[in-house]
């Protein structure tokens, strides 16, 4: 008897057992996941168009850009350094432009020329001039240029030694 009953019940379970999902919603996702990105592409895709059509309408003419049949000038002096001069060469770069500088002023300081000829007037080498100023000593000015460069010096004297002033005048 019990046997009887026993495989009766294993004829009822041979039957596929259910998982328990069911296909059609999940497809049902798939196909509206699908539509949706392809509506968000599109959208996107026609805001792109339509912002770079924008930029295009809104595109000006650069500053710096000229009308056909002008040249660029180069701007006045000083200019730049390591730009292009008047020949559409490079300037000296800065190192190299005080490398020339000191080469010249140095020629200059240990040199003898005349600064007026006519006047008489000539320059001499600067440790020459010193010797010179050591020999015989400073010359002295006019006693009116004395007089107002002390007069300078005991002004500078008295705003260096005041106190805050606040806005008042010194006395």
């Amino acid at each position: 008897m019990s046997t009887e009953h026993h495989d009766k019940q294993d004829q009822h379970d041979l039957q596929p057992e259910s998982s328990g999902i069911k296909p059609k919603p999940i497809i049902m996702f798939l196909v509206i996941l699908t539509v949706s990105t392809i509506l968000v592409f599109l959208i996107v895709q026609g805001l792109l168009y339509g912002l770079e059509k924008l930029n295009e309408a809104n595109q000006v003419q650069p500053a710096t850009a000229l009308p056909e049949g002008k040249v660029r000038r180069l701007p006045p002096e000083p200019r730049l350094q390591g730009l292009p001069g008047t020949d559409n060469s490079l300037s000296a770069l800065p190192l190299e432009e005080m490398k020339g500088y000191r080469a010249r002023t140095e020629k200059k300081a240990t040199s003898y020329g005349w600064v007026v000829k006519d006047s008489g007037i000539a320059k001499i080498p600067l440790e020459r001039a010193k010797a010179i100023i050591a020999e015989r000593g400073l010359p002295l000015g006019s006693e009116k240029l004395v007089e107002e460069v002390q007069k300078a010096e005991a002004g500078r004297r008295q705003v260096l030694e005041a106190e805050s002033s606040a806005g008042r005048t010194i006395k």
